[in-house]
């Protein structure tokens, strides 16, 4: 069986929203910095350099800051997304050890940005999937059915020999559920109701009871 994760909120986490940081130092409120982020096509990789990309997201929330402020907004992004991709849950790296050592493979299929590839080569999660696709790389982005696509295609499977395993958001699990993928809410991290989960899971350790 091929198993498809979701990164943020699924396997990684922020201990305050992912955005805190941001919005505290702009003055703004999340729903309008969340629409800069969509409005700058960041997840569709329009923006690839780090400054350039965060020069976007302000730029979209309508705000004016000093070159000064812009650089310490970025490194303060890029210090707090290698931090949660370094410092992963050991539960976690220790089912998808397990989830490989009974054969089964792996692939990350993430709507990210290119601040949040940086430290993925460093994570311990790296090393554990055999593909990993993020969306501002193959500009596609959950829940388009493509993205799910090339990532069976990738994996060398057909998309009904798939489990997606999410949190839920950007309605991820609809969106692969309609190509005919078996869907389960992750949700050891965030509980919330959503749409398209065949299950629940409520501690990550029960994704070796589906199998």
């Amino acid at each position: 069986m091929t198993f498809l994760f979701d990164l943020f909120f699924t396997l990684v986490t922020f201990e305050a929203h992912v955005y805190k940081h941001e919005i505290e130092r702009l003055r703004i409120t999340l729903p309008q910095w969340e629409r800069a982020v969509i409005e700058s096509g960041a997840y569709l990789g329009h923006v690839t350099e780090p400054m350039a990309l965060m020069r976007d997201f302000v730029r979209c929330a309508g705000v004016t800051i000093s070159e000064e402020e812009l650089r310490a907004l970025c490194e303060g992004r890029i210090a707090r997304v290698r931090e949660i991709m370094t410092n992963v849950r050991p539960e976690i790296l220790a089912t998808l050890a397990e989830l490989g050592c009974r054969g089964h493979k792996l692939c990350l299929v993430s709507n990210a940005d290119a601040i949040d590839l940086l430290p993925w080569p460093g994570s311990p999660l790296a090393s554990l999937f055999g593909e990993a696709i993020f969306s501002c790389e193959v500009h596609l982005q959950k829940p388009d059915p493509a993205i799910y696509l090339l990532a069976a295609n990738r994996m060398g499977v057909k998309p009904e020999d798939c489990v997606f395993i999410g949190d839920g958001g950007s309605n991820e699990l609809a969106g692969a559920k309609a190509v005919g993928m078996r869907t389960a809410q992750a949700r050891w991290f965030l509980q919330r109701e959503v749409e398209g989960a065949d299950c629940k899971l409520e501690r990550v350790e029960d994704i070796l009871g589906i199998v």
